[in-house]
């Protein structure tokens, strides 16, 4: 209990000493993944384990084909190509607030509809956020959320992911990970109370990511243990 409480009291500590940082991803969207990696160190070598599970768990919990996807804070793309994959027939937008992860996407993602700003007409069917909410500082995170729910069609669904500050190891992640140096996480109480707050509808959440790529044959039992506080990210949707 001790090793628990320790990282929880660390968690503050870092939260209160990052969010006066600001992190420029243009620095880092030419060797992102290769920043992920050094942030697992020696805990995990199969990064895109996480990812696929991911975009099967959308899959799964969103049980719906949307027409129009919105990838919010897309980065270089690593979920987009599976959100591509998953939801063939769709079509897909992107927007990240860093130009260089947006020229890229260009480059690589051809067929992607890049949106330049926030100031479009377009309503999405899915809004998805994968790992965005930490690096917005919390003062800002009401204006955040008050775009998205601008861009939400009527019965449209926002599914987020996010690190979860109960989990030793994502902290430790968080901590050797250099662009995470403005991370304010926030646990899914805490994400579920704001959305709230700026009019969504809780749909679902739920606790993911309990075991290692080499125990990824355990997968299956995850379904069962979306309750359980410890898993090392969480996952919520909302609707309008």
């Amino acid at each position: 209990m001790f090793y628990f409480n320790k990282h929880l009291i660390y968690l503050e500590i870092m939260g209160s000493e990052r969010d006066q940082k600001n992190i420029d991803f243009d620095n880092y969207a030419d060797n992102y993944k290769d920043y992920i990696a050094k942030s697992f160190g020696n805990i995990e070598d199969n990064l895109n384990y996480y990812h696929i599970k991911k975009s099967e768990i959308l899959k799964k919990e969103l049980n719906f084909q949307p027409k129009k996807i919105l990838d919010f804070g897309c980065g270089v793309g690593t979920m987009l190509k599976l959100l591509i994959e998953k939801f063939e027939g769709s079509s897909f937008y992107a927007y990240d607030e860093s130009k260089k992860s947006m020229d890229y996407i260009k480059k690589n993602f051809p067929k992607i509809n890049c949106l330049d700003n926030l100031q479009t007409d377009e309503k999405f069917d899915l809004i998805f956020l994968s790992n965005v909410v930490h690096h917005v500082k919390s003062t800002d995170r009401h204006t955040l959320f008050k775009s998205i729910y601008n861009l939400l069609s009527p019965n449209g669904v926002v599914f987020i992911f996010e690190h979860n500050p109960y989990n030793p190891v994502t902290l430790k992640m968080v901590a050797n990970c250099e662009f995470d140096a403005d991370a304010e996480l926030i646990k899914k109480n805490d994400l579920i109370n704001l959305c709230k707050k700026n009019n969504f509808k809780v749909i679902k959440s739920g606790y993911i990511h309990f075991f290692p790529s080499k125990l990824g044959f355990l997968f299956k039992l995850e379904n069962y243990l979306k309750w359980f506080f410890l898993g090392a990210q969480y996952f919520c949707s909302f609707g309008k």
